[in-house]
């Protein structure tokens, strides 16, 4: 399906009747991250997932994005539909949006499901900084040929040492720095509804460390711990992520 929302286009689908859940996605990602899990929560529920504007059939944003850009579509979206959201659900930077959205109270949902989380922001190492510094030093020794020759496939390795998806993000770029340089920390502690944590214990992305604090920041919150998964947990183990998320909401 498609729709239009404040000027972009917007892929989604909708599938289910009853209360309403919004599913958003990570980055780099679409709606069909959540196809495994979909089919067991709308029995009962009605779930609407959005490619986030950016990403899968979704147009790209016309300038480079904040946080609460990403939160405004979502209310722009809903309102678009003529629905409200009893559920926001996100995975990695859907989580980050959940978080932002709700703390901020610009969608006010009954109940949240952070899925492998972003938002807590990650310290800067000594070693990212000398390799940050590396790259910068080395885009300018390599824009003379035949040096420029090397360029792309040297900032492409350092970005990856230093863990980063920014090199990847092409057009997004901006946007990219825009929303992981924000730590939602202090967000997270003003959220009090019922919320619900998933995480694998083996993820690299964003640690089962970073769920644990997110848990001692929204207070009431449950914490599901699944052994062996990693950041996209809700594929590895579709059925037992589904059937939390269907027990909680």
């Amino acid at each position: 399906m498609k729709t239009i929302v404040n000027g972009l286009a917007v892929e989604y689908m909708d599938q289910g009747k009853g209360p309403i859940a919004i599913m958003m996605h990570g980055w780099k990602d679409d709606l069909h991250t959540f196809d495994a899990i979909v089919p067991v929560l709308a029995d009962r529920h009605r779930i609407i997932r959005p490619d986030l504007p950016g990403f899968g059939g979704s147009d790209m944003p016309k300038e480079a994005w904040h946080l609460d850009d990403y939160a405004k579509f979502v209310k722009a979206f809903a309102d678009k539909l003529g629905v409200n959201a009893d559920v926001l659900i996100g995975h990695s930077l859907g989580g980050r949006i959940t978080i932002k959205a709700t703390a901020s109270s610009v969608v006010k949902p009954q109940r949240i499901v952070l899925i492998a989380s972003a938002g807590i922001a990650k310290r800067t190492t000594a070693r990212n900084i000398v390799l940050r510094g590396i790259a910068k030093t080395g885009k300018a020794a390599t824009a003379i040929w035949p040096l420029s020759i090397f360029r792309h496939p040297l900032r492409r390795k350092l970005y990856e040492n230093i863990g980063s998806d920014y090199f990847a993000a092409g057009a997004l770029k901006e946007t990219f720095l825009n929303v992981v340089g924000e730590d939602l920390q202090s967000a997270a502690s003003q959220i009090t509804i019922p919320a619900l944590l998933i995480w694998g214990n083996d993820d690299m992305t964003t640690p089962l460390q970073d769920g644990k604090r997110l848990q001692t920041l929204i207070k009431g919150s449950r914490l599901e711990v699944v052994e062996g998964a990693g950041h996209f947990v809700h594929m590895e183990h579709s059925n037992r992520v589904a059937r939390a998320i269907e027990q909680f909401i």
